[in-house]
């Protein structure tokens, strides 16, 4: 060996959810003190990285970034990495966004920069084969990926290249177990990277070919302030100063790439960085990890029924752009996958995409041929037909699980009512037996009622996790019939449910008629719960919506911090015609009106779950869940209707406060 070069670079930041605080933040505790020390220290080098609203932001309130980073490239002390625009999943993403958001970000940054980027950075190290002629149609050299994601064999502190169908890429390994530490001196730091350069090299063949190494350190947003708080590059540079004639010594890994040309063919399969596979349990790829959050893999069908809908629009050019932004926007990759440091950010993140969503759709809408209209095909790939329905005022889509809608964005931009967790054990003291959703059917006994009121587990209420089947599909009339069998109780009575959806602009119609198939009578509550998510949720601002029952022609206003349960216990609320939930932040009215007189049951749920950082439970979600429920008692082989209209309509917004 005769060297072995170090190059420090800066992860993309994947801690939280981007807004102009955030970047301030970012701003005054990361790229000031690294700018400012690598100004006065012209013989260290950095690699950086930005994302394009980043850079976007420090345009506009820090311009004079770009001045130093200028002069910093001039000197050859740093080199600005690409990536995609808005910090997206690459791999997830056709190749027509693929490249879009890559080219967008290095035109940002050669403008402002003055220079294109030569190597790329990914979102979390996520990789996938199709990535090399991406990277190399997008003008890419080079790219950093974690070590964990190289094969073992292959870990020689050289760069290695991949080809995939006649295109290639050169990859360069970030050594995670190499991070600097403040805790660590730059003694030993020095000391431990040349034993470890040195007993690789005994083991290999390449000395030969190359005598150099290089050993990329990528440093998160919080490793990187540690560091420059404990000024630990200071102590480095100064200690390169006092010992020429060490073996170590700094590059920028673009510096490293044009003077060296040994690599190492490799062949790098699917995955993520080490970080990530943790937090979800050594997963290996993207998809892995999507299958464990159906949340997360609900808002990407939706990205890719938006991006669809995109590439089939013959409308105008200029639309069609400002449409392909909003859904970049949406395909930031913290909306999909919880954030290693801060998983609170997740549900923000993921009803910011689903605004975008709503405003690209909106923008495609304005061509002029938008016609409302229901559809039925396998809209989230899980072998079953949903019914996707596009009307003037909403997007929403019924599934045969449980016959509920699993999705409601207003086209308000005020994101997806129907993105609901489910209580877990492990982090909200109990297990819900079914998913939730919007016109979520239960049958349930006494019993099972009061602990339903409660909160409590009460079984899955029947209907709420059968597959219901179709009876009837019509396009031209709007209309959705499905139908459902099932045994009730502990003498498994047989009873049938036919379930019809009538879509309208500002709503739909819900019609139950429940047939008793069983040769006794057929006493139970007949519940249909509807589940709304907070989408402006926060838990250090908590909001809440409004809850208005008419109740014996008495208009009540809920605490919408409570449940009804006590309510219940006192005899009330049990022969209501109208209920409303009222989204006072985002202007939106959801109002169910049955057919005849129900009792209703409230219940506001906050869902817990461990942040990334130590463990502890926070708030990161809430869920509304109103029901309306009925006393049915029908004779053998007859049946019983129930209707609800359900609207939504526009308020007035409540001012922030």
């Amino acid at each position: 060996m005769e060297f072995v070069y170090v190059s420090f670079s800066l992860k993309l930041n994947e801690s939280g959810f981007e807004t102009s605080s955030s970047f301030d933040k970012d701003y005054k505790t990361i790229y000031a003190p690294l700018i400012k020390f690598l100004f006065s220290h012209p013989n260290f080098k950095f690699s950086l990285s930005f994302t394009g609203p980043e850079i976007e932001y420090f345009k506009k309130r820090h311009n004079e970034l770009f001045t130093v980073c200028k002069t910093l490239i001039d000197r050859n002390q740093i080199e600005i990495l690409g990536g995609g625009f808005y910090n997206p999943i690459l791999p997830l993403l056709s190749s027509v966004d693929r490249n879009g958001q890559l080219d967008k970000l290095s035109l940002e940054i050669r403008q402002n920069f003055g220079k294109r980027p030569r190597g790329a950075v990914l979102f979390a190290d996520i990789w996938d084969s199709s990535l090399v002629a991406t990277l190399e149609s997008c003008g890419f050299e080079y790219v950093l990926l974690d070590s964990n994601i190289v094969p073992a064999e292959k870990r020689k502190m050289l760069p290695l290249i991949m080809s995939d169908l006649g295109k290639k890429v050169d990859i360069y390994p970030e050594y995670s177990n190499m991070i600097a530490s403040s805790k660590v001196t730059v003694d030993d730091f020095v000391l431990n990277i040349i034993k470890d350069s040195e007993k690789i090299e005994k083991k290999d063949d390449y000395f030969q070919f190359s005598p150099d190494r290089i050993i990329n350190i990528s440093l998160s947003h919080e490793e990187l302030q540690i560091l420059l708080e404990n000024k630990w590059f200071e102590k480095l540079d100064s200690y390169l100063k006092d010992n020429p004639d060490t073996k170590l010594k700094l590059a920028t890994t673009g510096d490293f790439h044009k003077n060296h040309q040994t690599k190492l063919p490799c062949y790098i399969h699917n995955g993520v960085n080490k970080k990530l596979s943790q937090v979800y349990n050594d997963a290996s790829s993207i998809n892995e990890i999507l299958d464990s959050l159906p949340l997360s893999r609900a808002l990407y069908n939706r990205i890719i029924y938006v991006a669809l809908m995109l590439n089939q629009n013959k409308g105008d050019k200029i639309r069609k752009i400002a449409a392909r932004e909003m859904l970049w926007k949406a395909q930031n990759g913290l909306s999909l996958i919880y954030s290693v440091q801060n998983v609170s950010m997740n549900f923000k993140c993921r009803q910011a995409s689903y605004k975008a969503l709503v405003e690209a759709e909106k923008i495609l809408r304005q061509d002029g041929n938008f016609k409302e209209s229901i559809i039925c095909f396998d809209y989230n790939f899980d072998g079953n037909n949903e019914y996707v329905c596009r009307m003037e005022n909403y997007f929403a889509y019924v599934s045969l699980i449980s016959g509920a809608i699993r999705e409601l964005d207003v086209f308000k931009n005020s994101g997806n009512y129907a993105d609901n967790l489910s209580r877990l054990e492990k982090y909200d003291t109990y297990d819900d037996a079914y998913q939730r959703g919007i016109f979520v059917d239960h049958l349930f006994n006494e019993v099972q009622f009061e602990s339903y009121v409660n909160s409590l587990p009460s079984g899955d209420g029947v209907f709420s996790r059968i597959r219901y089947s179709e009876l009837k599909f019509s396009r031209h009339h709007n209309e959705i019939q499905l139908s459902a069998n099932a045994l009730f109780g502990a003498t498994k009575q047989p009873i049938y449910l036919r379930k019809k959806y009538i879509v309208n602009s500002n709503g739909m119609n819900v019609q139950y008629i429940i047939k008793n198939l069983s040769n006794k009578p057929l006493v139970a509550k007949f519940a249909v719960e509807s589940n709304f998510a907070n989408p402006s949720f926060d838990a250090e601002n908590p909001a809440y919506f409004n809850v208005e029952v008419a109740d014996c022609d008495y208009v009540r206003l809920l605490d919408s911090k409570k449940s009804t349960k006590d309510l219940y216990k006192k005899g009330k609320l049990k022969n209501v015609d109208v209920v409303r939930l009222s989204d006072l932040q985002n202007g939106v009215s959801f109002a169910f009106e049955p057919n005849e007189n129900c009792g209703y049951n409230f219940n506001p749920i906050i869902f817990n779950r461990p942040d990334g950082k130590n463990g502890k439970l926070i708030p990161v979600q809430n869920t509304f869940v109103s029901t309306l429920y009925w006393d049915i008692n029908i004779e053998s082989g007859m049946e019983t209707e129930k209707n609800i209209n359900f609207t939504i309509s526009s308020i007035k917004k409540e001012k922030q406060k």
